[in-house]
């Protein structure tokens, strides 16, 4: 009964699975367009942040460093003015 309620006016049985066929196909090919579009931007966005993270490490190791040499200078000093 509800297979019935899908086909079109002078529609038999036949025209009905060709039908439902050709947009199964369609929709399967357009599925295949919106994954293959979400995978190339899934790629991308990696790639970005990747680099991002990349220019964090090199930003963090270079606070670190600055954050020790501070440290040394303000120890130095520290020391310099007790003695």
């Amino acid at each position: 009964m509800v297979l019935l309620k899908t086909m079109k006016k002078k529609e038999n049985l036949w025209q009905l699975l060709q039908r439902l066929d050709e947009e199964a196909g369609q929709f399967n090919f357009h599925l295949y367009e919106a994954n293959r579009y979400f995978d190339n931007t899934a790629s991308a966005t990696k790639k970005i942040l990747d680099k991002h993270e990349k220019e964090l490490h090199k930003l963090i190791g270079k606070v670190q460093k600055a954050i020790k040499i501070f440290q040394k200078q303000k120890n130095d000093k520290v020391k310099n003015n007790h003695e």
